[in-house]
């Protein structure tokens, strides 16, 4: 693909992570490239907000649910010497090749109509995730090496046109390895490093809404992910530690940045 198309992949969310990764890489080192990325977003954002939407006719909604709608089987009588089979964890419609395209016809333009746009929550997920592996990956973990918090605050300060709150966590087996400024979804973000045990922590930080938001949780490609926002800054957090140890450090960081 050319460049302009792998760089319009990304932004869209299109490309693997691999490609993400490599992208990435590419767009903290090139700041004319970060700037085509930002007028690409703000061009989707600016044909996004202006998007008309209006309400499904009852006549689609009803065609919808009839072309969609499986038809119904008798239940098949168990064989005793069948193998158990595994569950699948996706959708397997049973349509005729006519009834289908027509039903594919008909979902696209009821997404047209009404469908509202993708929340940017579910592409901070991949920034965030893909931010963490090619941290670990021995490429880029930190950029200042310190567990005292008078280091690492004002040494983000000045890379970074705020000031992030920076806590040593008091749980066991807790060490504040550092930091780094990272880039995430157009801005540069300060990205503090915590060991848990054997475990690596990202936290990624950066200027939010005023109003404080209790962390909400979620696992993606086999990470614990963490998001709230105190304090006027936005929270990412994510490691491969266990739920129960990483919702115990999540809740030590609210902790810690609630401390005065």
């Amino acid at each position: 693909a050319s460049h302009s198309a792998r760089l319009a992949a990304y932004v869209d969310g299109e490309l693997d992570l691999a490609g993400e990764l490599e992208m990435e890489r590419r767009l903290a080192a090139d700041p004319g490239l970060r700037a085509q990325a930002q007028g690409l977003r703000e061009l989707r954002s600016v044909l996004r907000d202006g998007a008309d939407y209006h309400a499904v006719p009852a006549a689609l909604s009803l065609r919808v649910a009839t072309l969609t709608a499986a038809p119904a089987a008798a239940p098949a009588a168990p064989s005793p010497a069948a193998a158990p089979r595994r569950v699948r964890w996706f959708w397997q419609p049973r349509w005729t090749a006519p009834s289908a395209l027509a039903a594919v016809a008909v979902v696209v333009l009821a997404v047209t109509l009404v469908g509202p746009p993708l929340a940017s929550q579910d592409r901070l997920v991949e920034y965030v995730v893909a931010s963490h592996v090619r941290s670990t990956l021995g490429e880029h973990l930190v950029d200042v090496v310190s567990s005292d918090r008078h280091t690492v605050k004002p040494w983000l300060a000045s890379k970074l046109d705020f000031s992030p709150p920076v806590h040593a966590l008091p749980l066991p087996g807790s060490v504040l390895l550092g930091a780094r400024v990272d880039y995430l979804d157009g801005r540069p973000v300060a990205a503090l490093v915590y060991r848990q045990g054997g475990h690596v922590v990202n936290s990624f930080v950066w200027p939010g809404p005023a109003a404080d938001r209790s962390p909400s949780f979620a696992a993606q490609r086999g990470f614990q992910l963490a998001h709230w926002a105190q304090g006027g800054m936005t929270h990412w957090a994510i490691s491969d530690l266990n739920r129960e140890e990483f919702a115990a450090l999540v809740q030590a960081q609210v902790v810690a940045d609630s401390a005065p």
